[in-house]
């Protein structure tokens, strides 16, 4: 198992951002629409659909001769034409420009024209071209003849019109069109706009509507989703990466999903999702949901809408889910969210056109002495248009110093559908205002509900003095981002004022966020803006634009195709889901076997899970289907249930002849044939019983819906008609009272069921019973067991393991077959027969093993980067780069200490950010650095250094650890500076030019070093660095990780320890320059976790305990590992006083210490028997070929485990018969500090010395 688990293999899934993944195939971008408009020049001769096939070209070709990309030749703008010289021209829409960024295409008979709407998306997949190759599958739109711009149906265009359009659409950019029929109509028009976005917008309709015209949109709607499907399921290739975008193909993930099981697939969801409660209206919640959960990874806007729609899979499927994922048919599908953001290029290129500027002087001169406030919306209830008139005359009559003095333009952009009534209610508001507070020579208001021209649209935001976005609900809003982009060269940069409902409200913090629904908070909101100061406007807007210029669409779809290939990636460390029943094998093995035994369980199997257990009665057609089966005398029926005798005697047992029966997830059995029921419990103590009741009881008096089930050997708290979130959080606390006051003092266990919990006396399960059948029947050559949820994991446990040991006491045979491998145990001789078959069915979920970097990844990986630093002071016990006073000051280099005594004495009016050389870490420079208040941080160049000293500790932990008393210390890092053991309130990096991205950030700081020089430093603007770019995984880590990774019980098993360091130089080391290499401290710990866990024992059943550490702090005094050694050494004390910092975990039962349970004080210190720790941090220059090293305590003591590493050919004992230098500074330490007889070796890439 550990030879097939890599540390490279480990590495690749691991959060290492800044690196792109590779993809074996194709990304094929899926959108409703293709990023062009599509003319037609003349009508062709019909063709015969058989005479030519409909399929564009399989690879990418250069454009035909008669293929030509226009662009119109600029000519000089005419400042007398009344349409560019007019601010909003009224005239018709000519659209005239010196010059088109449109592009154009010809070929034949076809032109195609770039749209104009949705550039973010259509850029962000574009972007994808520049690292891979793409397709693109959507829908052509209407397409319309070139000159009387009349829409071509569908039914209309010959076959050879579309061959030909495929072509030069392939040719364009790997396009493929979906050709769609009238369908599309009730698709778009029907469902899209009249049932999906209302609901999603949260309008609800109040009146009743067409049924029958929303079912046959809803038909067109699957209609159209299936021929996309059909589209990239034709188009796929083994490697290739599906995208799928927006609302309207939620089917299509579930689709594709059904033909191409494996297939890495996404979807983004552009819009808005609304809450459970809103959405669970809409009649094809389910299928809606279930379609998307076809994806590996849906992507949403923000987290409020992912956690809505996860919420609305938890209260309307059904399903289990975590913060960042939902399981659904076996695995786990990933949520996330992941802000668009728009091309910031083709923005500024937009601005800089000719046109542009006549039209902003000419809107200066209009408005001239007055403040613009600028709106653009479409015309759509959603958009907030009435609410931002409210607010605004609101504040022209509670502000009436700004009357005649400001002005608001807003414009209303038609869109699809019967706005009229909105429209007349706008055009009254606007009536009203500019009646009440007009005059002749000047009106407050200005409306225009039209397109208006793209010059005049980025005029009116390069202009304005205030930008007002009051939408009551929107998926992203990109004009806000467009705004600040228009914004940026002016010397006064306007104001932002953001509807809080708005996607982008948690993305620009920097904007003044208001309810729209607030008139007054919006109006004095326009109040603030106006009079807010230059420096603050300033301010406001560098923290907007430095946000608008890094997410931008490229970012966003990088990000996601990113996160795509990650969680698709990481089903290899995953047990894989349960795949689907194989119909024609088992049939086959089902009529060649001669003795055939099977398990079934009742509720969610063989019935349907209902809300009131009593109810859930057998059907007829089941009671058939098993006297069927039980009337063969070649089958032997078991029914494994948790419910009670009478209830399994008078559903089962009265109606089916010849069935056995096991009641109370097998405490009692009652074989076929027999009259009378067998106790497995009678002679246990029940006396828990009557705690356990009381604390059900309490639990159920503070849980609606919930309620208590007793039965002869165990009892059942159910909430499954509780609210589903608050009886999930219930049934947590219950379960963390019950393990410390019940399981602690008891030999009972807990049970988690579907919606319940149920405490049962120890080791009586339905494995249990399994084995105790099969091991009645040895002969038998054919086992199905079917069960639903983890109640039922022993049973598949307890098979597995006896087919594994079947298998590895016979040699191999065809008819052997398996559908769960991933659990085997030591079972003894239970299912000797060498050739049979195994069918362990899953019916609706089957609970797996979590993958390591999906379950640790949330707690100790946050924003990993691989920036070249490695913080080589700063000890503040926490993991990583660490800022915690400025965050960013102006670049300043300082080569010698008389230039540093220099700067101390003439710099003392700005942040600065020190860029010394390596030499320059010294005792006494970093005293001087230290006594000045206005260092934002130390960058430390590293080159041409020969340097032998070292910042680090002469002996870490020399004064803690367990040689701290000896006479002769042994030094492990004499060249060192003893500089770790201090703490300053400011980061020290170190860039070191070795590698591409070292190389590049190298480069930026020396020009950019180089810029502030050649201005003295005094003329600004000058360059800057923020500290906060160089911070990664800045967050504790608690020792066990306390992650229930420290799952140890207080029995009489030996445990292990596996242990490896976390501190910030063994994270950097570890995850990004040792992860390739054959050991690597924390990778290795890591693999072997995830390698024991899938192991073909399961780890209760291994004769040892194992339990893996990793503690932090450990350059400072073993601050991670004494504390672990005395947490589980001394009883627990938990103080609850007041931290500095919030303790992160949720319902934590101690807040200081801060701990997330107390499983760890259930470990017997005594029972510990050896450590295994892995290290490999040898320091920057090491090359690693020298092998790894065993190093020792006691010689004679751990010869045993030093001689089990034999086999190892590249580790190698430490000790020679000249030199013994005992233990390295490590972990092991504490624990020998507390008892000297454990085994314990430490494996290092070093022998003698650390590196620098």
């Amino acid at each position: 198992m550990l030879a097939a688990l890599t540390a490279e293999k480990v590495a690749h899934y691991l959060p290492l951002s800044g690196q792109l993944p590779e993809i074996q195939g194709r990304i094929i971008n899926v959108t409703h629409q293709i990023p062009y408009n599509i003319l037609r020049s003349q009508s062709s001769t019909p063709m015969r659909e058989d005479q030519i096939p409909i399929s564009p070209p399989r690879s990418p070709r250069h454009l035909s001769k008669d293929t030509v990309l226009s662009e119109r030749p600029s000519t000089p703008s005419d400042d007398t034409d009344p349409v560019s010289a007019a601010p909003i021209s009224k005239l018709a829409r000519h659209h005239r420009r010196g010059h088109t960024l449109r592009m154009k295409f010809h070929a034949a008979d076809w032109t195609v024209v770039e749209r104009r709407g949705h550039q973010a998306l259509y850029s962000g997949l574009q972007s994808l071209r520049k690292n891979y190759e793409t397709i693109h599958i959507g829908w052509t739109g209407p397409i319309h003849e070139k000159i009387s711009k009349k829409a071509v149906p569908p039914s209309k265009l010959a076959v050879a019109d579309k061959v030909k359009l495929q072509s030069l659409l392939w040719q364009t950019g790997n396009i493929v069109p979906v050709f769609l029929d009238e369908k599309s109509h009730g698709h778009y028009e029907g469902y899209c706009k009249q049932i999906l976005w209302p609901v999603f917008h949260y309008l609800v309709q109040t009146s009743s509507g067409d049924s029958r015209a929303e079912k046959r949109h809803w038909d067109d709607y699957v209609a159209v989703n299936q021929q996309f499907a059909d589209t990239v399921i034709d188009r796929y290739q083994l490697g290739d990466i599906i995208f799928i975008n927006d609302y309207h193909l939620l089917l299509v993930p579930e689709m594709i999903r059904k033909k191409l099981p494996d297939a890495a697939i996404g979807i983004f969801f552009h819009a808005t999702f609304p809450s459970s409660e809103i959405f669970r209206c809409l009649q094809t919640r389910n299928q809606i949901l279930q379609g998307m959960l076809g994806a590996n990874l849906i992507g949403f806007q923000t987290y409020s809408y992912a956690r809505h729609f996860i919420s609305s899979c938890t209260r309307v499927l059904g399903c289990e889910s975590t913060q960042v994922g939902v399981s659904y048919n076996g695995t786990t599908v990933s949520v996330g969210a992941f802000p668009i953001g728009v091309d910031c290029n083709r923005v500024t290129q937009f601005l800089k056109q000719p046109g542009v500027g006549p039209k902003m002087n000419a809107i200066r001169d209009m408005y001239a002495g007055k403040k613009i406030i600028v709106g653009r919306d479409k015309l759509d209830s959603t958009k907030g248009i009435l609410q931002k008139l409210n607010a605004f005359e609101g504040f022209l009559r509670d502000y009436p110093q700004w009357r005649n003095k400001v002005v608001l333009i807003q414009v209303a952009t038609p869109t699809h559908g019967d706005h009229s009534k909105l429209e007349s209610k706008i055009s009254e508001a606007v009536s009203h205002i500019n009646g009440l507070y007009g005059s002749l020579e000047f009106t407050p208001v200005h409306y225009f509900h039209q397109d208006i021209d793209r010059d005049e649209y980025y005029a009116l935001l390069a202009v304005a003095d205030l930008a007002l976005i009051t939408c009551s609900r929107d998926g992203m809003n990109t004009t806000s981002y467009e705004y600040i982009l228009c914004q940026h060269d002016n010397p006064e940069p306007g104001p932002l004022i953001l509807s809080e409902f708005a996607g982008t409200a948690g993305s620009l913090s920097a904007a003044i966020l208001v309810n729209p629904w607030d008139f007054v908070d919006v109006s004095k909101s326009i109040d603030e803006a106006l009079t807010m100061n230059q420096e603050e406007k300033v301010t406001r807007h560098k923290q907007l634009y430095d946000h608008v210029t890094c997410h931008t669409a490229e970012f966003w779809a990088h990000t996601v195709i990113k996160q795509l290939m990650s969680v698709s990636e990481q089903r290899e460390l995953q047990s894989h889901s349960t795949p689907f029943l194989p119909l024609d094998k088992i049939k086959n093995d089902f009529l060649k076997a001669k003795k055939r035994v099977m398990f079934f369980d009742y509720d969610g199997t063989l019935t349907p899970i209902v809300s009131v257990p009593s109810a859930a009665t057998p059907s007829k057609d089941m009671l058939g289907a098993l006297e069927k089966l039980c009337s063969d005398p070649k089958n032997i029926v078991w029914i494994i249930s948790g419910r009670d005798q009478v209830t399994l005697d008078n559903w089962l047992g009265n109606n089916v002849n010849n069935v056995g029966l096991s009641a109370e997830h097998g405490c009692y059995i009652k074989s076929a044939g027999s009259s009378e029921w067998m106790s497995i419990v009678d002679n246990m103590d029940m006396s828990w019983k009557a705690d356990v009741s009381e604390i059900f009881e309490y639990y159920t008096e503070r849980t609606q819906g919930s309620f208590v089930e007793h039965k002869k050997s165990s009892i059942t708290w159910h909430y499954r008609m509780a609210d589903v979130e608050y009886g999930a959080f219930q049934a947590k606390e219950c379960q963390n009272h019950l393990e410390n006051a019940i399981v602690s003092k008891y030999p009972v266990e807990i049970l988690v069921g579907k919606k319940n919990l149920e405490v049962r006396p120890m080791s009586v399960n339905k494995g249990e019973i399994v084995k105790r059948i099969l091991s009645k029947n040895p002969d038998t050559d054919f086992v199905l067991c079917a069960g639903d949820d983890k109640t039922d994991e022993d049973m598949f446990r307890a098979l597995s393991s006896a087919h594994y040991q079947k298998k590895q006491s016979a040699a191999p045979s065809p008819s052997t077959s398996s559908l769960l491998q991933n659990t085997t145990s030591s079972s003894g001789k239970v299912w000797p027969q060498s050739t049979s078959s195994l069918y362990s069915i899953t019916s609706v979920f089957s609970v797996t093993a979590k993958d390591i970097s999906s379950t640790l990844n949330p707690y100790i990986y946050t924003h990993l980067s691989n920036w070249p630093c490695v913080r080589l002071l700063n000890a503040t016990g926490t993991i990583g780069c660490h800022a915690t006073k400025k965050k960013g000051g102006i670049l300043y280099q300082v080569n010698t200490l008389p230039e540093l005594e220099e700067f101390k004495n003439t710099r003392q009016t700005e942040d600065y950010a020190l860029v010394i050389p390596y030499q320059l870490i010294t005792q006494s420079a970093m005293n001087i650095i230290s006594s000045m208040d206005n260092i934002a941080g130390v960058i430390v160049i590293i080159e041409n250094t020969t340097d032998t000293l070292s910042p680090d500790a002469t002996c870490p932990n020399c004064q803690f650890g367990l040689y701290a008393n000896d006479a002769q210390q042994y030094v492990w890092n004499p060249s060192a500076l003893n500089l770790i053991e201090q703490s300053y309130e400011f980061p020290i990096f170190a860039i070191k030019p070795a590698n591409g991205v070292s190389n590049d950030t190298y480069d930026k700081i020396k020009s950019s070093l180089q810029y502030n020089i050649g201005r003295e430093y005094k003329d600004y603007p000058l360059r800057s660095v923020d500290f906060e770019l160089f911070m990664w995984a800045a967050v504790n880590s608690e020792t066990c990780l306390r992650r229930n990774w420290c799952q140890v019980r207080d029995d009489d098993k030996s445990i292990i320890v596996l242990s490896a360091s976390a501190d910030s130089r063994s994270i950097f080391h570890d995850l990004t320059v040792g992860s390739s290499k054959d050991v690597s401290g924390l990778v290795t710990l890591l693999s072997m976790a995830d390698a024991l866990n899938k192991s073909p024992v399961p780890l209760n059943e291994l004769p040892k305990h194992i339990l893996y550490t990793s503690f932090a702090g450990e350059s400072w005094g073993f601050a991670g590992s004494q504390r672990f050694v005395k947490d589980i050494t001394t009883p627990f004390q938990c103080t609850n006083a007041t931290r500095k910092k919030e303790c992160p975990f949720k319902n934590a039962p101690c807040q200081n210490p801060c701990v997330r349970d107390l499983h760890f004080t259930r470990i017997n210190f005594d029972k510990i028997e050896s450590i295994f720790e892995f290290q490999s941090v040898s320091g920057l220059s090491s090359n690693y070929q020298g092998g790894y090293y065993a190093h020792v305590d006691d010689i004679q003591r751990t010869q045993s485990i030093v001689s089990s590493l034999d086999a190892y050919t590249n580790i190698q004992p430490a000790a020679t018969e000249d030199s013994h230098h005992k233990l390295p500074p490590s972990s092991s330490m504490s624990f020998l500090q507390k008892r000297r007889d454990i085994k314990a070796v430490v494996i290092t890439d070093y022998r003698d010395n650390l590196g620098k």
